[in-house]
């Protein structure tokens, strides 16, 4: 995953300088999104996305999406193309699958129900249907042209926001903010700290908000030694700081990383020599070790959505009235 380089937070010399790049990068895509055609299926598809490139809060929000919807939809489906996972599929993640074959989010979704992982969209899509989903929830999605997607969301982190709001490589977009818009039914703004990004970027669009909720269960020593590999790790720092942790040292990793034994074993020989608690998300943990995982405790996060009965009306009126 592409570390995200600092010029992506200013309108400065640098960001300028990929401009003509950006331009061509993003005709290119018009273009692939003039000419491919997406299959429509009988089976309702959400897809929970975002324009940064990096990470947002997709897969935790795509978690909490399950959640609410299962009072509505028993056979739900996540459909995540398992990124840096071995296999093409498509197939069901079973307990038995590793984060090696289907990718770390894969294994992730897989904690709380049916996920299926494939490289091609449009396959995993049809296997789901196949296999009787009366909901699919994709993970990842919005700028791609693949199966007709019902409900279609984009997640705003407001840390991180837009960055300069150009795009790539000039900034950290994936499209043109207006087009993402566009391709978008509502947007979800993720620990909202600056309603900016309400009343100058997203202008009339719906806007639902949500937070993030860290616990680390039977933890002691409030001192400790953070560390994670995701498309943002400063979230997860700040998330920390947020609960009044302690934060005494603090190791950031690129997305989606493997983690080597001897990695482990430095932080594990730091944190006991320091007398600090080692302390790391869900999707770190379960590409550590496992000898090593007993030193180590796992922040669960969890979102919850602001008004969340209302954004349950919304989803089911909107996945209904496009059923046809």
């Amino acid at each position: 995953m592409l570390k995200s380089p600092k010029f992506w937070q200013q309108k400065n010399f640098l960001s300028s300088f990929f401009l003509p790049l950006s331009y061509i990068f993003h005709l290119s895509y018009l273009i692939y999104f003039k000419i491919k055609r997406e299959i429509k299926i009988n089976t309702p598809v959400l897809c929970v996305g975002n324009i940064v490139i990096g990470g947002s809060g997709k897969t935790p929000i795509a978690i909490k999406l399950r959640k609410i919807l299962s009072k509505k939809f028993s056979n739900i489906f996540v459909l995540t193309r398992g990124y840096k996972g071995l296999k093409k599929g498509p197939l069901i993640i079973k307990k038995k699958s590793t984060f090696t074959e289907v990718g770390d989010e894969g294994i992730l979704h897989s904690h709380f129900g049916t996920t299926c992982m494939s490289k091609n969209k449009t396959l995993g899509a049809v296997y789901c249907e196949k296999n009787k989903s009366d909901l699919i929830i994709m993970d990842d999605g919005l700028q791609s042209r693949n199966v007709k997607k019902q409900v279609s969301l984009l997640v705003v982190d407001s840390e991180y926001a837009l960055g300069n709001e150009r795009i790539f490589p000039a900034g950290p977009l994936r499209q043109s903010i207006n087009f993402s818009l566009k391709l978008s039914d509502a947007v979800i703004i993720v620990d909202n700290s600056n309603n900016y990004l309400k009343h100058k970027v997203l202008k009339d669009k719906k806007i639902f908000f949500a937070k993030k909720i860290i616990k680390i269960r039977n933890l002691n020593n409030h001192k400790i030694f953070a560390f994670c590999g995701l498309g943002n790790n400063k979230n997860f720092l700040n998330g920390l700081k947020k609960l009044n942790y302690d934060v005494k040292k603090f190791k950031g990793f690129p997305d989606h990383h493997i983690y080597k034994t001897n990695e482990i074993k430095k932080i594990i020989n730091y944190a006991k020599l320091n007398k600090l608690s080692i302390v790391c998300t869900q999707k770190d943990y379960l590409k550590i070790p496992d000898k090593l995982k007993k030193d180590i405790y796992v922040a669960d996060l969890d979102i919850q959505i602001i008004n969340e009965k209302k954004f349950f009306d919304f989803l089911v009126k909107k996945l209904n009235s496009k059923k046809n």
